[in-house]
């Protein structure tokens, strides 16, 4: 594309073409790091030639080559609910959706957070999955595809391979619909530990969310245990990037004049968060930071807020109940997070931005009222310190529906039901009706509900997921209605400690208590 620095075309004859497919929109596939770092790990591979397709671009970015030009298709998918853009992509390029029918012809691979997560929904769709950390599938994958003789020899080369899934050799047994256990290799996820080549920015574009940043990964993994976030259990164990390997990345990100998004589950847990502190300062770097841990607003963090004149932050209290907050393992008092606002605004931020969540196991009306009342406290707070410093900015307040993630804790919870989550949210906005200074914005829990259906799905689901893609018109609750299974019984039920789970068949190599089974 014209407005893009950093792109690779290269000559695709006699090299294995791989098109990297990120299946939402250009704007939001760009703004995706993980984006980055598989395009740069593949073109870097003097045997591959990678180009990128989006859903709104139906030619690769590089050279506008159809989907069909490529050996392999890779698709990188973040989040659950573009499975369903998946498998449009498929049916738009005319590409038979399960892989029974391709025969190889494409090979259909799959890596990202949803396919680490629970790839079972879409497991008849891939060839092979990639679990963990990707940066390793060049090299994998070449050597795989030029000494194979066939589709099937393909796939064997692939056999055991850490953090390789392959779905027609791993499966689940059934009986009354009920997974009774797996046949074939348990896969494992794949670890790169230290993280030396940290992601960073590879493709620079206006077209993005982060047009005016230089972004730079520097930890993977998070250290700390919240039973509703999968990041640590996925990403285990934590890997801060040392600041030695971050200093050449910074000295870039210096050259480009951009702002510098240090990007991790995180920033100010990082162990050697002073020095990297010191580093950035020294390069006359502005910082645009990720979303801020309460309790660990240290002051030479502020020092390098007012310093990069950063004007908005994004923390999550969760809720407002210190009670449910420290049950979700997320140890932090409601007065912390008063303190640390204080001093965050009195540091100069000029916004803030507060996710809070609904519907954690054991809420009730209680709970959600603490909630009204934590945020107004906090905007007393806010107030009080905007008008000493004569700038009155906006706290903003995104309130979503709990969704019960594979691997964390609360996997085998239900998620709360679409019409309490409607009542729940509506409360908190007619408790703070009126309030000014505060606006509100939520998900739809209808758009949670068919998130938690795909995230905790099984093997049947696909053929809603290719339902939902063919109808993206229709009403998606009359095509839930029409399914013949029912979907409550992935959401709204309890799953008993003794179910096997679609997502329990393989294992991390750090944590002898991560398979399920």
């Amino acid at each position: 594309m014209s407005n893009e620095t950093g792109s690779v075309r290269k000559d695709p004859g006699g090299k294995l073409n791989i098109a990297l497919v990120y299946p939402n929109t250009y704007w939001v596939g760009m703004s995706n790091l993980g984006i980055h770092i598989m395009y740069k790990v593949l073109n870097e591979h003097p045997g591959i030639v990678c180009e990128r397709f989006f859903l709104d671009k139906n030619r690769s970015v590089e050279a506008s080559r159809p989907l069909s030009d490529f050996h392999l298709i890779a698709f990188s998918v973040s989040y659950e609910l573009d499975w369903i853009n998946v498998v449009k992509i498929l049916l738009r390029n005319k590409i038979p959706v399960r892989s029974t029918q391709r025969a190889g012809q494409p090979i259909i691979i799959a890596g990202g957070p949803a396919v680490s997560l629970n790839p079972e929904p879409m497991a008849e769709v891939f060839d092979a999955c990639f679990l963990g950390d990707g940066e390793g599938a060049a090299g994998v994958l070449f050597d795989a595809f030029t000494s194979a003789g066939s589709y099937e020899d393909f796939l064997d080369r692939l056999i055991d391979r850490e953090g390789i899934y392959l779905p027609s050799h791993t499966y689940p047994q059934t009986l009354n619909n009920m997974i009774t256990g797996f046949n074939g290799p348990n896969p494992a996820l794949c670890e790169i530990n230290p993280i030396k080549e940290p992601a960073h920015t590879v493709i620079f574009s206006q077209k993005t969310t982060f047009r005016d940043m230089f972004l730079v990964e520097i930890a993977r993994g998070c250290p700390f245990r919240c039973k509703f976030c999968p990041a640590r259990e996925i990403y285990h164990p934590f890997r801060p990037v040392s600041v030695t390997r971050l200093i050449p990345i910074l000295d870039q990100a210096a050259l480009k004049g951009l702002k510098l998004g240090l990007v991790s589950a995180s920033l100010n847990n990082h162990p050697e968060a002073g020095r990297l502190y010191k580093e950035i300062h020294k390069r006359g770097i502005k910082i645009a930071p990720p979303s801020l841990r309460l309790g660990m607003i240290t002051q030479d963090l502020l020092e390098l807020i007012q310093t990069s004149k950063v004007k908005g932050i994004t923390v999550a209290p969760e809720t407002g109940s210190e009670t449910l907050r420290y049950a979700a393992g997320k140890n932090i008092a409601n007065q912390t997070i008063l303190s640390d606002i204080h001093a965050l605004v009195s540091s100069g931020i000029l916004n803030v931005k507060l996710y809070f969540m609904i519907g954690l196991p054991g809420e009730d009306l209680g709970h959600i009222d603490d909630t009204i009342d934590l945020i107004k406290r906090i905007r007393q707070t806010f107030i009080k310190i905007s008008k000493g410093n004569k700038r009155l900015g906006k706290l903003s307040v995104s309130i979503n529906t709990m969704i019960p993630k594979p691997h964390t804790q609360y996997e085998r919870q239900p998620m709360l039901n679409p019409a309490e989550a409607k009542h729940r949210i509506r409360r908190i906005m007619k408790g703070l009706q009126g309030t000014s200074n505060v606006t509100i914005s939520h998900e739809g829990p209808k758009w949670a509900y068919l998130q938690t259906l795909f995230a905790r799905g099984d093997r049947k689901v696909l053929d809603l997921i290719v339902e939902l893609a063919k109808n993206e018109k229709s009403d998606y609750q009359e095509i839930l209605r029409k399914w013949p299974h029912n979907p409550d019984f992935y959401t709204l039920r309890p799953i008993p400690d003794d179910e096997i789970l679609p997502w329990s068949f393989y294992t991390h190599p750090q944590r002898e208590d991560y398979f399920h089974v």
